[in-house]
């Protein structure tokens, strides 16, 4: 390949990202359906948004070192932080 080829090769790969569609963007997460005894990695589409996520209510996941609860909100799915047992004895 030529000098010229290979550049804009990269350069589209660079930019490759940009153009990816929502729908198709996974993201890993540890789930549990058990509050929390068992865990499972799963992947998951967050760009949608937790309806069409693939989790269900009453599930709890870990993202970004935090849990969260799935319950059926009055709009749709939403995410409830789980705050820590400690935190919640200090109450």
């Amino acid at each position: 390949m030529t000098k010229a080829k290979t550049k804009a090769k990269d350069s589209e790969d660079q930019f490759a990202n940009e153009f990816i569609d929502p729908s198709q963007v996974e993201t890993e997460v540890k789930v549990s359906d058990d509050e929390g005894v068992t865990w499972q990695r799963r992947k998951i589409k967050m760009a949608l948004g937790l309806d069409e996520s693939g989790l269900s209510p009453g599930e709890i996941f870990q993202f970004n070192g935090e849990k969260y609860k799935v319950t059926q909100g009055e709009y749709g799915m939403i995410a409830v932080k789980v705050e820590k047992e400690q935190a919640l004895k200090k109450r």
